[in-house]
């Protein structure tokens, strides 16, 4: 069963890679979205970024909200990593996680769920209605 926090640790895991040791990534001149020299990025966004935090679940239960600190205290520099400058391609490990394979799988996985539970609420709501109108239900 997957849960909001499997997402999130899909999406950490995805990003961190996507940092160290890299994956193809062809608008970088290397080739890679490798950001790791000291580390010191990697372990920021590591340690900032609690799975806990990072999710929000909306009101109506059935909307959620990711957040996900790329420049966290002790490598501010991370947002000109991800998003560039005016003379470095950026590489942003954020937007190349959120569309890897194992995000989307875990996405997937959790909102068939959601889907999944609306659909029993709803059948059973149904259910009681033909019941209560008379009908037999099989």
């Amino acid at each position: 069963m997957n849960t909001l926090n499997d997402v999130a640790k899909a999406y950490k895991s995805s990003v961190l890679k996507a940092i160290n040791p890299g994956v193809s990534y062809s608008g970088y001149k290397t080739g890679s979205s490798r950001a790791y020299k000291t580390g010191r990025l990697f372990n920021s966004i590591n340690s900032s970024n609690n799975i806990q935090g990072m999710t929000k679940l909306g009101r109506d239960r059935k909307s959620f909200t990711f957040t996900f600190n790329i420049s966290p205290n002790g490598a501010p520099y991370g947002k000109f990593v991800h998003n560039g400058t005016w003379k470095m391609k950026g590489r942003p490990y954020g937007e190349i996680a959120a569309g890897s394979k194992e995000v989307k799988d875990a996405i997937d996985d959790y909102m068939n769920q959601v889907v999944e539970s609306e659909l029993e609420i709803t059948f059973e709501s149904l259910t009681d209605k033909f019941l209560n109108a008379g009908f037999t239900v099989k």
